[in-house]
Formats: C-alpha cells, sequence, structure tokens
C-alpha cells in the first residue's frame, strides 16, 4: 500500500532536493523513500551524527581505510616488539602534518581534536572536567603511537597539553 505524504521544504532544502534529482536522476518519491531507509538504519544502529560526519570525513576522500581490529592489534604487536627509529620518526611527521590539517577542518583546541580523532577507534574518552581527558586505549599496545602522534597534533598548533600514562590509559591534561 502506498500513502501519500506532503511535506514543507525551506528554500535550502527544496534546492539539496532538486540537485539530488538531478544527481542521480530519480523522482522526488524515490529520493525520500531512500532517505527514510538510510535516516532508519543509522538511528537503529545508534550512530550519532557527529561520528557519522567524521567516519565520512574519514574515508569519503580515501585518506583512510577500514581496518579489521584483529589486523590492528597484529601490527601493533610487531611495532611494540622492534624499536624502529625511523618509524617513530616518522610518526612525528606524520602528527605535525595532520596538526595543519586539523587546524583547516576547525579542530583547534585539544577537546576538538581528542573528540575527532576517538571517532577513528584508537580510544573512548572520558571527560574528567577543567580540561583533563582519560583516553581509554582500544589496546594496550599503541600507547605509544596514540600519545606520539597527539603530542605532535597539539604541538603542530601551539596547544599546550600534557600526556601522562597509565596501564591501558593516556591522560590528557589542558594547560
Amino acid at each position: 500500500m502506498t500513502e501519500r505524504l506532503s511535506v514543507s521544504l525551506d528554500n535550502t532544502s527544496k534546492q539539496k532536493l532538486e540537485k539530488l534529482k538531478k544527481m542521480t536522476g530519480k523522482s522526488t518519491s524515490e529520493i525520500i523513500r531512500e532517505l527514510i531507509n538510510l535516516g532508519y538504519d543509522i538511528y537503529r544502529l545508534g550512530v550519532d551524527s557527529e561520528s557519522l560526519e567524521a567516519w565520512m570525513d574519514y574515508l569519503a576522500k580515501r585518506q583512510h581505510m577500514i581496518l579489521d581490529i584483529e589486523h590492528w592489534r597484529v601490527i601493533f604487536n610487531e611495532i611494540e616488539d622492534s624499536d624502529n627509529s625511523d618509524f617513530w620518526r616518522q610518526m612525528e611527521e606524520i602528527g605535525l602534518s595532520h596538526a595543519l590539517q586539523y587546524k583547516m577542518k576547525g579542530l583547534d583546541t585539544v577537546e576538538k581534536i581528542l573528540r575527532y580523532v576517538e571517532k577513528a577507534n584508537w580510544y573512548e574518552i572520558k571527560d574528567e572536567g577543567d580540561g583533563v581527558y582519560t583516553l581509554i586505549l582500544n589496546d594496550l599496545k599503541i600507547k605509544r603511537f596514540v600519545r606520539t602522534f597527539l603530542e605532535k597534533v597539539f604541538e603542530g598548533q601551539n596547544l599546550k597539553a600534557d600526556i601522562k600514562e597509565g596501564f591501558g590509559k593516556l591522560i590528557v591534561v589542558e594547560k
């Protein structure tokens, strides 16, 4: 059974709908049905819009990849067992380059950076208040990796923060 639905759109939404119709060659009804299905799936999975936006940003430009957690752990077991100074120097360079990229995205505070990187699933943030954040790592072996990366991102943006190590966590303290 088909039900007719009347919807009021503001000018911006109407323009976006028209662009979608041109881009896809689909009718208004087809687009609306697809968007309802997509929205339903997003809500059903409990995905918040901030995470979804970060994931799209990470993946859509093909500058990041999806990696199974088991692969991640095998890689970090190898990294932890070697003391390759070239690897760590390159990690520092990557952190510094991300400082600029993040700044251009408006990620220019310790909290904004930590929340954005959290979406990569390296850690989960516990906000302790007063500029203190506990990062619960998804694996003990990534502590140096995450610390090195974040220290260089903060340094590259002249953000003042100390990163202290705990067992299975990092504690970031804004100065």
